[in-house]
């Protein structure tokens, strides 16, 4: 039989595989093992995960043992002949799955040449064997390549099906397989097959089965139903695995299992047990070690898979101290081994005649699976001092692994060999368990057990940690200076989530990342909340009030972290945000007005001073809360409360949202209405919900992109260093012109000044087709009113002037352009640069050439029929309009972008140019002339061209 097109991709087309021919005495059919009915039906319920249970293991071939391909294959021939398992296939007969032993065959071999001792090429492969799942009804189940240096076979890999065989019957395996390469032959009858097992435990094992199920029934009804509180939507894949290497931790577990009499994985177990009992609080615990089943002589070499779950109850109730706790686990988990031998569909139904869902009964607690090999003998204690054992732990490492789309519990702990010590693997379903923990658990695991190799721990065996988020205090981003003091505002009662980047936080990240100065940040949103005189509020009222506000929203405790190089967010249940406190002299402490806090009685001044202050560093989104905060104190009472916020975390309306919160939080106390959705709420819409949408969001982008005229500036020079300019005009003409022009032709003042844009951009080059791209807030959904997230994105106006439209024209077609564009501005943004990759174009750097328009002012009421000036005095306020520079920037993302910002009585229009494209007195030009074309627009009727030629000269 062939290898399924399944297993040997397309691109192995051209390897050279062989075929070891078999035969068997033994042939015939039986159904499914008890064990093998478990992993079939976890496959069903929760998928294959076929990468991390297929078994991969390699046999050495020394070069002195001569072995060609064609000895090789003989002996890989008889290994199979010899083991009816491995030629045994699962059918469904009338809807029952049966296993089928096949007398004959042929079992193919790839054949890889490699380098060295072939140990590598022999990972590679066996990785390559694993990541595809097995066809049980058509192939054989292992699969195996022969790795052949200079002629010669140095490297045997084969890959198991575990639903066929487990660990301990993989060795005997490859025990035998040793000796065939060796001898040629084996003289001694093999141990008991899948079929011959799966036939005594159909009859006589019945028995024992009812035995177990007894047991089972009766020690889980002692067991407390204590599910995980669910923790946010979790990542993708749901299930993360960090491993812990540690020779320091294989040394304690022995000395502790040597001095206590015990085996060391009862010491591996105990020591888990221990700090998930602390964590939780429970009087009760459950065990759930994996079990060979290997206690009945007859078992010791079945090729077959018999490993099953045992089960035993932990009293932990009068906290132990961990050499009592040892031997509570070790007798525990005895009982829970020797009553794991059963039937599972009689276990499931003797669950639901207790009235127990056996399909979620088990998730809170830990799996625990110890598959390390025997030793053989009881090993004795290792000679080895506590300063050993701590110069050991300098040298343990952790990594975190592939991960799991779905499993039966929602925490594992898996034990494996590692050269010079032990691996520890754990595995956490980040819908209940924050991933922060993982890491800590696996150290604080090791430090107990080095700490209890040598003396008597008592509880807490660790310290507990029920925030898996350590309830820690972010740095200060600044110190205190002469006078000031940091209050800290402690809050607490919120969940631990985990969970991904929101779309928009995505979008922005690449931001932040790539185009912000390291140690200075231009996106940080500075806010500050003026405080009455009158409302008589003090500090410690003030710091309740922002304690009392990121209790309330998740968002503003959440921080962005890195796992395996994949960002996520995390939401911390408790902790304290630093607030720092500055105080301005009132102006009777200086009647002469001598000093400059004395001409500050409101704190105003100083309150923006600590804005620009607190709001210059970047943020370390890592180990900071997205929020600083200040308070600005006049006669000991809080005048200002000035806040930046990271604007990877939250936008500009969820900004007034908190503001608005706050000012009702400080003036009375508490708020009446629940909070709206935060970053974790809409992340999991996101990935739940929003999919179809964002698919016709991408799909818009592709089909309206590619037809905008590209180049609407050109390089005109090499360009100053820093490279990128910002420059501000303020402009009152602006501000009346944008209202008069929106009354009269019956649209928003935002596609005003969208349509300005796009006139003055076509001005000198006269395209058939402009594209604007302008940023979106995204709260049309449903209570995304009230989000306090990162919601908003950019979206694509695309304008068709082929037909040279005067400006009222222009004003309608902006906007419908700038409808289209908020209606698909809400996106993956992985998924749209993929879709850009898949015509050719780079996401990353497409975007550049265009102009980027972002209109930032707040939302105000509008009049009906807005008063402004005439058309003298519009013009006269357009002469008083004043142009500074501002930033300079090394990098950034936009040739051009504009932004529109809310100015006293004005409108200020900033812009950030690249001087290769843009010098500065151009860019000067471009503000001027979009004020000039609106102070027109706003009496009369403007035909094309519009504008006069802004980037001429």
């Amino acid at each position: 039989m062939r290898f399924a097109d399944a297993v040997v991709p397309a691109e192995w087309a051209d390897e050279m595989l062989v075929h070891a021919p078999f035969h068997g005495a033994d042939a015939g059919t039986a159904p499914l093992t008890w064990a093998q009915q478990v992993t079939w039906r976890a496959n069903a319920r929760n998928g294959s995960n076929h990468r991390f249970l297929n078994l991969r293991r390699t046999v050495p071939v020394s070069a002195r043992a001569g072995a060609d391909t064609e000895r090789a294959t003989r002996a890989l021939g008889a290994l199979v002949g010899r083991h009816g398992s491995l030629r045994t296939r699962v059918r469904t007969v009338d809807g029952e799955h049966r296993q089928e032993t096949a007398a004959t065959g042929h079992l193919p071999l790839l054949v890889l040449a490699g380098t060295g001792d072939g140990a590598r090429d022999a990972r590679d492969a066996a990785d390559r064997l694993a990541g595809v799942a097995f066809d049980h009804a058509r192939e054989w189940p292992v699969r195996v390549a022969l790795v052949t240096v200079d002629g010669r076979v140095r490297q045997v890999v084969l890959v198991f099906s575990h639903s066929t065989v487990d660990a301990h019957a993989a060795e005997v395996v490859l025990r035998d397989l040793r000796l065939l390469l060796l001898r040629g032959r084996i003289d001694t009858p093999p141990g008991p097959q899948s079929v011959d097992v799966a036939r005594l435990q159909h009859g006589a094992e019945g028995r024992r089965s009812e035995r177990a199920v007894a047991y089972w029934l009766r020690e889980f009804a002692g067991l407390p139903a204590e599910p995980l509180p669910p923790g946010g939507p979790g990542l993708t894949p749901r299930l993360r695995r960090g491993v812990l290497v540690s020779s320091a931790v294989d040394l304690a577990a022995r000395a502790i299992a040597a001095r206590h009499r015990v085996s060391s994985s009862a010491v591996l177990l105990a020591g888990v047990t221990a700090l998930a009992a602390a964590r939780s609080g429970r009087d009760r615990c459950g065990l759930f070690p994996m079990a060979h089943n290997r206690f009945p002589a007859r078992y010791a070499n079945a090729v077959a898979n018999l490993g099953q779950i045992g089960f035993g109850v932990l009293d932990v109730a009068d906290r132990p101290a961990f050499p009592l706790l040892l031997s509570r686990v070790w007798q525990a988990s005895l009982n829970g081994l020797r009553n794991a031998f059963y039937d599972p569909s009689a276990l499931r139904r003797g669950f639901v005649d207790a009235d127990r869902d056996y399909a979620t009964a088990f998730l809170p607690h830990y799996y625990f699976n110890d598959v390390r090999l025997p030793a053989g003998t009881a090993a004795a204690a290792p000679e080895v001092t506590r300063r050993d054992l701590r110069a050991a732990m300098a040298h343990t490492g952790f990594s975190w692994t592939r991960g799991l789309d779905r499993a039966s519990w929602h925490l594992l702990t898996h034990v494996v060999d590692e050269p010079g010590g032990v691996g520890m693997t754990l595995t956490v379903d980040t819908r209940h368990v924050a991933v922060d923990t993982v890491e800590p658990f696996l150290r604080e695991l090791e430090e107990l057990l080095v700490e209890a190799a040598f003396a008597e721990v008592s509880w807490p065996l660790a310290a507990p940690a029920a925030a898996p988020v350590a309830v820690a205090t972010p740095p200060v981003v600044l110190p205190a200076e002469a006078g000031e003091e940091v209050a800290y505002a402690q809050f607490a009662g919120g969940r631990v989530g985990t969970g991904p980047l929101t779309w928009g936080q995505r979008a922005m990240w690449r931001a932040v990342e790539e185009f912000e100065s390291p140690s200075h940040s231009v996106l940080n949103l500075r806010r500050v909340l003026a405080v009455s005189r009158r409302a008589d509020v003090d500090v410690a009222r003030a710091v309740r009030a922002l304690a009392a506000l990121v209790d309330r929203h998740e968002s503003l405790r959440t921080r962005v972290c890195s796992v395996d190089g994949e960002l996520y967010q995390s939401a911390a249940p408790a902790g304290r945000l630093p607030v720092l406190v500055h105080p301005v002299p009132h102006a009777a402490a200086d009647p002469d007005g001598r000093t400059a806090a004395a001409a500050d009685p409101d704190g105003r001044t100083a309150a923006a001073a600590l804005a620009d202050r607190l709001g210059a560093p970047r943020f370390d989104h890592a180990a900071e809360w997205p929020l600083r905060a200040a308070l600005v104190t006049v006669d000991d009472r809080v005048r200002q409360v000035v806040l930046v916020f990271s604007h990877s975390t939250v936008d500009f309306h969820a900004t007034e949202t908190v503001l608005r919160d706050l000012r009702m939080l400080v003036l009375r106390g508490s708020l009446p209405t629940p909070p709206g959705p935060q970053s974790l709420d809409v992340a999991e819409r996101e990935r739940d919900g929003e999919r179809r949408r964002g698919d016709r969001a991408v799909a818009y982008w592709t089909r309206q992109f590619p037809g905008l005229t590209v180049g609407l500036f050109d390089q005109v020079g090499p360009g100053l260093s820093p490279r990128y300019r910002r420059g501000s005009l303020v402009s009152e003409a602006v501000h009346h012109a944008a209202r008069l022009v929106a009354a009269r032709h019956g649209v928003s003042n935002a596609s005003v000044l969208l349509a300005a844009t796009a006139a003055v951009l076509t001005a000198d080059n006269g395209g058939d087709v402009c594209g604007v791209f302008t940023m979106a807030n995204n709260r049309f959904q449903p209570e995304y009113d009230v989000a306090i997230s990162k919601l908003n994105q950019i979206g694509l106006c695309r304008l068709d002037l082929a037909d040279r439209p005067g400006f009222a024209e222009l004003l309608s077609r902006a906007r419908g352009a700038s409808l289209d564009a908020y209606r698909h501005a809400y996106y993956d943004p992985a998924e749209l640069e993929r879709a850009f990759a898949e015509r050719g174009l780079d996401y990353r750097t497409a975007l550049a050439p265009f102009c980027y328009l972002n209109d930032i002012r707040l939302p105000h009421a509008t009049d009906p029929e807005p008063v402004g000036p005439d058309e003298a005095a519009l013009r006269t306020a357009a002469g008083r309009s004043t142009f500074r520079w501002l930033e300079e920037l090394d990098r950034f993302a936009w040739r051009c972008r504009l932004q529109v910002i809310d100015a006293p009585g004005a409108v200020e229009l900033a812009i950030t140019v690249d001087t290769r494209y843009l010098p500065p007195e151009r860019a000067e030009r471009f503000l001027r002339a979009v004020e000039a074309l609106l102070v027109e627009a706003a009496f009369h009727d403007v035909p094309w061209p519009w504008s006069a030629p802004a980037f001429a000269g």
